[in-house]
């Protein structure tokens, strides 16, 4: 059994099939980084975002790279902040 690490379950709902990991993946060790500019132009792909949302979170950053993940949390951070 090569993939013993993995239980297959079908939801009850659907036929879909629910994966569950029991091991950590190591996948959130090498997470590649992405210009912002990158980023801008597949904002609404990625994020479900339009570009100038974008422009708001990262526009006091001084970092160049970013990480899908990254984008993601700052998005949300942005998107829940109260307006002054």
């Amino acid at each position: 059994m090569a993939n013993a690490s993995k239980k297959s379950v079908t939801a009850k709902s659907s036929d879909t099939p629910i994966h569950e990991d029991t091991e950590p993946s190591s996948s959130k060790a090498v997470q590649s980084k992405y210009t912002l500019n990158e980023l801008l132009q597949h904002a609404d792909e990625l994020f479900g975002v339009k570009a100038e949302v974008l422009y708001g979170v990262f526009y006091d950053d001084s970092e160049k790279l970013f990480s899908v993940e990254e984008a993601t949390q700052k998005i949300q951070q942005f998107m829940k902040a109260k307006v002054k």
